[in-house]
């Protein structure tokens, strides 16, 4: 994995969050994967809320949020893999 130039940025987040973290991280870990870090599972969910099409217009709460994540994660369509050409 290539490092990259990240930027250290608190967040705060309840107990159940950390706790649902922890747990996935060790699940990763005893079924063979790596204990994944807390920063590790943040990035990989914003990468994929980038990958959506979310309307982020006039959203006041972060209840409105979590909605409008789920309406773009219902339409989201995955990329076309590339076709591979045949010589």
């Amino acid at each position: 994995m290539v490092t990259k130039p990240y930027i250290r940025v608190p967040i705060t987040m309840t107990d159940k969050m950390i706790s649902f973290m922890e747990n996935m991280s060790m699940k990763s870990k005893v079924t063979g994967g790596r204990k994944l870090p807390n920063t590790a599972i943040v990035r990989a969910a914003v990468s994929v809320l980038m990958e959506l099409d979310v309307d982020a217009r006039n959203i006041k709460t972060e209840d409105e949020l979590k909605t409008r994540i789920v309406q773009a994660m219902a339409k989201y369509k995955p990329k076309a893999a590339k076709k591979r050409r045949k010589k």
